[in-house]
């Protein structure tokens, strides 16, 4: 019983040890819900909610770039196509 209460133990502290090296290499501006000092407090006395709260609720989004889409031009729009017909 005594493996399984160390093991818990070690998953605790590295748990804690991610969400505050996480934590403190995010960008002051993007922490959500609450500051960097109050995150970091919270993730040591609170010790396993808090740093899963990090992960859910206090870590930045991480701001995903979209492709263009190509723009599609009906044929009866495109005055290309429609000057090939009057041609033809």
């Amino acid at each position: 019983m005594a493996n399984v209460y160390a093991l818990l133990l070690l998953l605790d502290v590295a748990l804690v040890v991610c969400a505050l090296i996480d934590c403190w290499n995010a960008d002051e501006d993007k922490i959500r819900v609450a500051p960097r000092g109050g995150w970091t407090f919270a993730i040591l006395l609170i010790s396993p909610f808090a740093a899963i709260a990090w992960f859910v609720k206090g870590r930045p989004i991480a701001q995903v770039r979209l492709r263009e889409r190509p723009v599609m031009i009906a044929p009866d729009d495109d005055p290309e196509f429609l000057a090939s017909l009057g041609k033809r």
